[in-house]
């Protein structure tokens, strides 16, 4: 069965994905005791509950609480030594500086983001902030470095089997290349991205009229 991209959505007009706060998994029910889990679980877990959490207020449009409980997160991460919830955090930073209109600081965010992907070898963290950037570089108007960071994400969730993530990337790349000039190029990748999201059917992300937009993971 086809794996399924390790992020969470939000409901913004610009709808955010995160990288998934336990280990890296599917969406888990937070257990209210804590008795059976060891002193370290507690700690890993804490910094990327806080990003939880932060995305939570970002949804609410509590933007100042968003950006300080994801500083938080990190510097609680980076604290831990947690380089999984390190990068989840610069990732949520990135989101939240790219949606403020902050573009030199989410580029750095998810630049330090994807490095930390790489040195952890984690495709599903690897993807969301390739195509984090490429949404910066589109607002800045780079249009030709959106669709190498988007392209690079495909390959990436391509090999994964995320057929979900496949189209939504198959949509990003047939807006950036409309916004181009290069009709033919886009109508191709939006007839890959419905021929997919027919094949996979709906989810509980793709379901959402967002998708159908360059979103944010």
């Amino acid at each position: 069965m086809p794996s399924r991209g390790r992020w969470r959505g939000s409901s913004t007009s610009s709808a955010a994905f995160t990288i998934d706060a336990v280990s890296g998994t599917g969406p888990r029910r937070v257990s209210r005791s804590r008795s059976t889990r060891s002193p370290r679980t507690r700690t890993a877990c804490g910094p990327r509950i806080l990003a939880d959490l932060s995305l939570t207020l970002h949804q609410a449009g509590r933007g100042e609480q968003a950006a300080a409980t994801a500083a938080r997160a990190r510097a609680l991460a980076e604290a831990a030594a947690d380089r999984h919830a390190q990068a989840q955090a610069h990732n949520l930073l990135g989101v939240l500086a790219s949606g403020a209109g902050r573009l030199d600081v989410a580029r750095a965010e998810l630049e330090r983001s994807l490095a930390l992907a790489e040195e952890l070898d984690d495709a599903s963290a690897r993807a969301a902030a390739l195509n984090n950037l490429a949404l910066v570089a589109r607002a800045a108007g780079e249009l030709d470095r959106a669709l190498e960071l988007t392209e690079e994400a495909l390959k990436l969730c391509a090999a994964q089997g995320d057929r979900h993530r496949e189209a939504a990337l198959e949509t990003n790349l047939a807006d950036l290349h409309h916004a181009a000039g290069r009709s033919a190029e886009s109508m191709e990748h939006l007839k890959r991205a419905v021929a997919i999201f027919s094949e996979v059917g709906p989810d509980e992300d793709t379901r959402l009229p967002e998708i159908w937009k360059l979103v944010s993971w």
